[in-house]
This record gives C-alpha cells, sequence and structure tokens, in this order.
C-alpha cells in the first residue's frame, strides 16, 4: 500500500515538511512516481514510527494497521469497508471492547461523520450480527453482548452537553423495539450539529412520548422503527401522538428504521413529517433544518 507525503504525513501525525525532510535526509525510504511524486509504503512509515517511538494512533491496531488504515480511506470515499466490518466483528466475537472504541474514535476524529459510521460500518455490522443469530450461529445473549459493545463504542463520541438556548429534540425507540442503535445514532448526529436531546431509549410507550414532548417542549421528536415494529406500528404510533398533539407546542416528526420504510403518504397535526432510511439523508435535512431555521 503506496501513500503520497500528505497521507504519510497523516499516518506519523506530522507536517508534511517533516516527511519530505526525512525523505531528503535519507531517514524515510520512498519510492519515485514518474511524475518525480514520493510515494511511501505503509510497513516502511510503521517501522520508522517504531524506531523513531512515534506514539501514533494507527499502531495501537498492530497488527492490524493496514486494515484499519483501507478502511477510513474507504469510508472517506462513501464504501462500505468489508475487511474492517470483518475485523471488528472478530473483536466483537472476542470481547476486545477497548479495540472497537478506539477504532470507533479513530475514524471518527479523522472525518468519518456520524452518519457514515452507521450507515456504511455499524449498520452492516449489526445486519451480520442478525444473520448469524437468525441461522443459530449467535445467541441472545451473545447478540445483545456484542450490540451493547457496540453502544459503548459510540458513548466514546458524546459531546459536552449544549447550551439551554440550543434546539430541542427527542429521541425514542417506540414500544416493544428493544434495539436503540440506530436512535442513538440520530441522537449522536443531533448533537453533532449542537442540537441538546432528550434521548428517551428502547421500549417507550407512545403516550410516554408524546407526554414527555409536551413537558420539555422539544420542536422536534425523531423516532426509530426496528424490526420486529412494522407499518402497523408505525401508524399506530401516530394515532396516538395525534391525539396528544399540542398546537402550542408544535414539532416536526422524523422517522426511521426499516419499520417505517414502507409507511407513506402520512399526514397529522405536525409541522411536517420525514422518513429516512439512511444516516445520511437525515444529517442532510437536518443540516439544512437548522441553518434555516436557526440562522
Amino acid at each position: 500500500m503506496e501513500l503520497s507525503s500528505v497521507e504519510a504525513a497523516e499516518v506519523l501525525e506530522v507536517h508534511v515538511s517533516s516527511i519530505k525532510r526525512w525523505s531528503r535526509a535519507g531517514k524515510l525510504k520512498a519510492e519515485r512516481t514518474p511524475g518525480g511524486h514520493r510515494r511511501f509504503a505503509l510497513e516502511t512509515l510503521l517501522a520508522f514510527a517504531r524506531q523513531q517511538q512515534l506514539a501514533i494512533a494507527l499502531l495501537k491496531f498492530a497488527p492490524y494497521e493496514a486494515q484499519v488504515w483501507e478502511g477510513l480511506q474507504q469510508l472517506r470515499q462513501g464504501i462500505i469497508p468489508e475487511h474492517l466490518i470483518a475485523l471488528m466483528y472478530r473483536w466483537l466475537r472476542e470481547g476486545r471492547s477497548g479495540r472497537l472504541i478506539r477504532l470507533v474514535v479513530f475514524l471518527y476524529r479523522r472525518g468519518v461523520s456520524v452518519a457514515a459510521l452507521g450507515d456504511l460500518l455499524l449498520g452492516p455490522l449489526v445486519g451480520r450480527i442478525g444473520i448469524d443469530w437468525e441461522e443459530g450461529r449467535v445467541g441472545v445473549g451473545e447478540e445483545h453482548r456484542m450490540t451493547h459493545m457496540l453502544i459503548d463504542a459510540l458513548y466514546a463520541l458524546r459531546r459536552p452537553e449544549v447550551e439551554r438556548e440550543a434546539p430541542f429534540a427527542l429521541v425514542a425507540c417506540p414500544e416493544s423495539a428493544h434495539h436503540e442503535l440506530g436512535a442513538l445514532l440520530v441522537r449522536l448526529i443531533l448533537e453533532e450539529l449542537g442540537w441538546r436531546v432528550l434521548y428517551l431509549g428502547a421500549d417507550v410507550p407512545a403516550e410516554e412520548i408524546g407526554w414527555q414532548q409536551q413537558q420539555w417542549r422539544t420542536e422536534l421528536v425523531a423516532l426509530s422503527f426496528v424490526p420486529p415494529l412494522t407499518r402497523a406500528d408505525v401508524l399506530r404510533t401516530l394515532r396516538v401522538l395525534e391525539q396528544l398533539y399540542d398546537e402550542t407546542r408544535p414539532y416536526t416528526l422524523v422517522l426511521g428504521g426499516r419499520g417505517a420504510a414502507e409507511v407513506g403518504g402520512l399526514h397529522g397535526p405536525f409541522r411536517s413529517i420525514h422518513i429516512f432510511q439512511k444516516l445520511s439523508d437525515f444529517a442532510r435535512w437536518l443540516r439544512d433544518y437548522t441553518t434555516h431555521s436557526h440562522a
């Protein structure tokens, strides 16, 4: 795997001028392209870091530095990193929570958004866990353990609480929805964009969602309808929220998850209703909403 001078600087966590200086001095071996540009082997950079005792983040994933670096580049390009997902699944099975937390933080700090982490990495990973559970290769307890390891990793991305003047949202999984990973990702996206979040977690009755919205006057309510919830559960929840809706405390309703995938043409007293299947689409909409509503 050959890297440019800019990429080499990112790996070694130094300025690109340091890379060029070390290369000119013969301390850091480089090949030249036909156009005269330097190219560095990842193995060479890692060996140099060890020799110089540089405490770079990538070394903490040894001996899997190449898979982590490749996965980072794929995520930046919007590609599902299959090899990185397989590595994470192995760490989940082995109970290596520390490595998972370090990896999620490493990717986020290098520009991979929460939405990209959810759509391209954690979503496919959870899907693989679900398939193994359905086919009997993973038990219920094991599935819960691995899912909560991922939740722990996401909590490492939490930001300090924002000011009370910030826009306020409620996030929850309706009754009988026990998997809250998607809701937690929505919470992190909201916080990433400066929102305060009232997070109710999993398995929340629709009446409680409506009452909490009234009590705290949130301007946005985001609900995650994951299996086993279906279209019927979405419609049932909406009926309850419509009955409890207070026009003096209006809000926008956002729905997501596979249970909401086949629901369309929804109407109600809410300011508006939006349905998303990709976190990236929700993040894009939220960015525009935040800009125009709180300029």
